[in-house]
């Protein structure tokens, strides 16, 4: 910003409204925790639930710090809502249109990379190694891209709303089918449910170590970062015993597409339903 003072951090830049944007600040390394705060507010007021209001807080400041440690030392973030998610963009400067590609506060600008992809000169600048920044970044929120040019690097971030009212209550059933034991998980899982359905999946392994699990997920209305850490560490139990197999069954559509966002559809085999998983997992006669 040559020739002017670079506004302070945590001010809103001069001319910005609120309008379609919902929240519009700057940051710089002093001022991360004011941008948690006011990100936890702006998603908890949206509608995200308290676990995926703390994703987002999670999200925006790895993206942040990556601004500040990789970047100009300082940056930008754009924070809005539609009635289907939430999006963000943290830019690694204070100025200028995201990336040069005439963004706008309606969404990334089209035609730039996929979600959940990263460019290579945005990797080489921003942390991608395995509990790092974009690593992060792209397994917690719901799509994710990262993109450079003359105006510095912008990340844009999705997280979905879940449909309107309170989500089921929690819960978990079990029953066995042709040789199979079916765990229907109710709800949503996270923190706070999380160890209970790892703990159920525990006493399952311990009683049968050759257990062919299917997982009913049909009426499972989502999971924060501790659920899916949950349902990987299930995957990563079950891989233990050479004859133990877990299939999830009946996951919606867009929970599906929330592993694929992630990278993480391939750890899982799915299927479309319990019957179909119990008749993957049932030994032919």
């Amino acid at each position: 910003m040559t020739g002017n003072a670079r506004p302070r951090p945590g001010a809103r830049p001069r001319g910005a409204a609120a309008g379609a944007a919902g929240l519009e600040q700057l940051f710089d390394a002093d001022s991360l925790y004011a941008l948690r705060a006011a990100v936890a507010a702006h998603g908890s007021q949206a509608g995200l639930s308290e676990g995926r209001t703390r994703d987002l807080v999670l999200v925006v400041h790895e993206l942040a710090a990556n601004a500040v440690r990789h970047g100009a030392g300082h940056g930008r973030l754009r924070m809005w809502t539609t009635p289907d998610e939430v999006r963000c963009e943290v830019t690694d400067s204070a100025t200028g249109s995201p990336a040069g590609d005439g963004a706008s506060p309606e969404g990334p600008a089209a035609g730039g990379p996929a979600a959940g992809t990263v460019t290579a000169d945005a990797a080489a600048l921003w942390q991608v190694e395995p509990g790092h920044g974009l690593w992060l970044v792209r397994r917690v929120a719901d799509q994710a891209s990262v993109q450079s040019g003359r105006y510095g690097t912008v990340a844009a971030v999705t997280f979905w709303l879940d449909g309107l009212g309170p989500p089921a209550p929690f819960g978990l059933a079990q029953r066995a089918d042709g040789g199979c034991i079916i765990l229907a998980v109710t709800g949503q899982l996270d923190l706070g449910s999380a160890g209970e359905f790892g703990g159920a999946v525990d006493e399952l392994i311990a009683a049968a170590p050759d257990l062919r699990l299917v997982l009913d997920l049909t009426l499972l209305s989502g999971w924060d970062s501790s659920g899916l850490a949950a349902l990987i560490t299930a995957q990563q139990r079950v891989n233990h015993d050479h004859y133990a197999r877990m299939i999830l069954a009946g996951l919606a559509g867009p929970l599906v597409q929330r592993l694929r966002e992630a990278g993480l559809k391939g750890r899982f085999t799915l299927a479309a339903s319990t019957a179909a998983a119990v008749d993957a997992l049932t030994p032919p006669r």
